[in-house]
């Protein structure tokens, strides 16, 4: 697949999350305060009768959340419906959808976690308790859960696309893909070739750091050694990295070669990722300096597991040693 400038469409998640409505208490769950947490809560109320503005700004607080909830309830119920419509008969199909759903929620919550995204963690955990149903529930109790993961898969999404300046390169891995937003437009969407298994690509939160047109790879490694390369010529480089690790054009890498699974093969990069050049064209030109570039594992897996991979620290500043072309 090669790079497409996309700046008329917009990929326009649907609505979709999941509401856990509180549990009734019964009888046996009510329990009196102690008489010195009951002191406590009678000085509070005094204090709050005394102080209308801030019993103002709490009542309006409370309000928002019911109309939130409001709001995912009907959220919910919608995607509901229309699952059970579209996924009549085939139980099959519609847990296939919700898992889809789940590694697509799990790889933005990622890429979300990394550029620690506001609300984040409570989509992420929320997008979780609706997977560990997928394959808990019976047919007939499925249509929720899927419907819950769609919901908070695509809210996590939207975050994304609208995160702080609206410009940002996430690639990967384990797609070898990139994708370049711009305030939820899609400006490129390709495959790559990301760094060989010895010198991986940096995972974690970087940014442009410069960009040079023209400019030749020299190798960082002497001749004579495993890693070595004679002075390779690009068209132009957006750097991320400080260690040598940019996104370029590869002349030599015919473009029938990039996307998974090229990371292993014969034209995997020193560490840089290899993008066609009409997508480094786009890029060079598009993404102005401090425009965040997150690298992510991409393998569905918890964002727990996928965070531990982060080979960078605070700053975007990679611990991995050298890297090139």
């Amino acid at each position: 697949m090669s790079a497409t400038a996309t700046a008329g469409s917009k990929r326009s998640p649907g609505s979709w999350r999941a509401v856990w409505p509180p549990r009734p208490l019964g009888a046996a769950g009510l329990r009196w305060p102690g008489r010195r947490a009951a002191l406590v809560v009678i000085v509070m109320a005094a204090v709050g009768l005394g102080s209308p503005g801030v019993s103002a700004v709490r009542a309006a607080a409370a309000s928002d959340a019911v109309r939130a909830q409001a709001a995912e309830a009907a959220a919910i119920k919608a995607e509901a419906n229309r699952l059970a419509l579209q996924y009549r008969g085939n139980p099959h199909g519609l847990r296939k959808a919700g898992h889809a759903a789940l590694v697509a929620g799990r790889n933005d919550a990622t890429v979300a976690a990394f550029l620690q995204l506001k609300g984040a963690v409570r989509l992420s955990a929320a997008l979780e308790r609706n997977g560990a149903m997928l394959d808990s529930v019976p047919d007939p109790q499925l249509v929720p859960a899927v419907a819950g993961a769609r919901y908070f898969a695509s809210q996590i999404h939207h975050g994304l696309l609208h995160a702080g300046s609206g410009r940002l390169i996430t690639v990967s891995l384990q797609a070898q893909e990139l994708i370049a937003y711009d305030r939820g437009q899609v400006i490129v969407d390709t495959l790559v070739t990301t760094g060989r298994p010895a010198l991986p690509t940096d995972v974690g939160p970087m940014h442009v750091l410069k960009k040079d047109a023209p400019w030749t790879m020299k190798s960082p490694w002497p001749k004579g050694s495993a890693e070595w390369y004679p002075d390779t010529p690009v068209q132009m480089v957006v750097w991320f990295t400080k260690n040598g690790e940019g996104l370029h054009d590869a002349s030599w890498q015919p473009d029938s070669t990039l996307g998974p699974g090229s990371q292993n093969g014969p034209y995997a990069s020193h560490g840089c990722i290899h993008v066609p050049l009409p997508a480094a064209r786009i890029l060079f030109n598009w993404a102005p300096l401090g425009t965040p570039v997150v690298v992510y594992p991409g393998d569905g897996s918890p964002v727990a597991e996928q965070v531990a991979q982060q080979s960078v620290d605070e700053l975007g500043n990679p611990t991995s040693g050298l890297r090139g072309d």
